[in-house]
C-alpha cells in the first residue's frame, strides 16, 4: 500500500503535492543559483511576480489534464478543481509556464530568452522529481510487463482491458530516468551555449525526443483517433527546438 497523505492533526499533507512542490523548489533553488550566468537580476527570485508563471503552470496542466479525462471529470465536475489527489499535465504545465516567463520577461525588462535559458535545466530537474507523483497516484504507467522491474498497480487504478494484470511498466520512471540524464547533459552543454534561445532549444530538443519515445508505452494518455495528442505536441516542440539551437544559431 502507497502512502498517499499524511494527517497532522487537523492538517492533511497530500503526498502528490509534497512531491511537486519539492520538485519546484528545486528547480528555483538552482535557477537562483545560476542567475548571474544569464544576466538575471539575482533579486527577482524572491519577487511575488514569481507566482505567475506557477499558477500558469498549474493551470493549464490541470486544463490538460481535465480535458484528456473529460469522460470522467464530465460526469464529476466538482473534482476538477481536487488539485490535491492528481492530475497534472506536464505539457500543459510548460505552455503556462512559458506564458508566465514572458510575463515576467515583459515587466521586469528582462530578455525572454535568457530566462528561459536559465529556467531550462531546472524544468528538468523539476520533471525528473515530480515524475515520482505518479508512482504515488499510480498513473501514468505502461502496458503489464513481467519484467522484474514492473511495479504492482492496485486493482482500483488498472485500465478495464488490463484488470487481470497485476504489474505494469513504470514508464514514469523510465521518463523520470530520461530527465535525470538530460538534465545532466544541459547543465554540462549550457557553459558551451552562448546565443540566447540555445539552451531552451535544445531542452525542448532532448525533452520532445525522450517523451515521444516513452508515449510509446503509455496506455493511458489524450488521443484523438489513432493518434496521441503527446505525440503531436512533443513533435511541434521539437521543431521549436531545432528552430531555436539551429537556425537562429545560423541567422547570428
Amino acid at each position: 500500500m502507497i502512502l498517499r497523505q499524511i494527517s497532522i492533526g487537523p492538517l492533511t499533507i497530500h503526498i502528490y503535492g509534497l512531491v511537486i512542490a519539492i520538485a519546484i523548489f528545486l528547480g528555483w533553488f538552482l535557477a537562483k543559483k545560476r542567475a548571474a550566468i544569464y544576466k538575471v537580476p539575482h533579486k527577482l527570485f524572491d519577487d511575488p511576480i514569481l507566482i505567475i508563471p506557477l499558477i500558469l503552470a498549474i493551470a493549464t496542466a490541470r486544463v490538460y489534464h481535465v480535458v484528456d479525462y473529460w469522460d470522467y471529470y464530465s460526469n464529476n465536475l466538482i473534482r476538477i478543481f481536487a488539485i490535491g489527489n492528481g492530475g497534472l499535465g506536464i505539457l500543459g504545465a510548460l505552455a503556462g509556464m512559458v506564458l508566465g516567463f514572458w510575463i515576467i520577461a515583459r515587466v521586469k525588462k528582462v530578455n525572454f530568452l535568457s530566462i528561459l535559458d536559465l529556467a531550462a535545466p531546472s524544468i528538468l530537474l523539476g520533471q525528473a522529481v515530480g515524475r515520482f507523483a505518479n508512482f504515488i497516484n499510480q498513473e501514468g504507467f505502461g502496458p503489464p510487463t513481467d519484467k522484474p522491474w514492473g511495479i504492482f498497480i492496485d486493482q482500483a487504478y488498472r485500465p478495464a482491458e488490463y484488470i487481470s494484470s497485476t504489474h505494469f511498466h513504470p514508464t514514469f520512471f523510465y521518463e523520470a530516468i530520461l530527465d535525470g540524464i538530460f538534465f545532466i547533459l544541459l547543465l554540462f552543454l549550457s557553459k558551451k551555449l552562448k546565443l540566447p534561445g540555445q539552451v531552451f532549444g535544445l531542452y525542448l530538443i532532448l525533452y520532445a525526443v525522450g517523451r515521444f519515445a516513452v508515449e510509446f508505452w503509455r496506455i493511458d494518455t489524450w488521443m484523438i483517433g489513432e493518434v496521441k495528442v503527446a505525440h503531436v505536441v512533443a513533435i511541434l516542440a521539437f521543431l521549436i527546438g531545432i528552430w531555436l539551437y539551429f537556425l537562429r544559431k545560423r541567422r547570428g
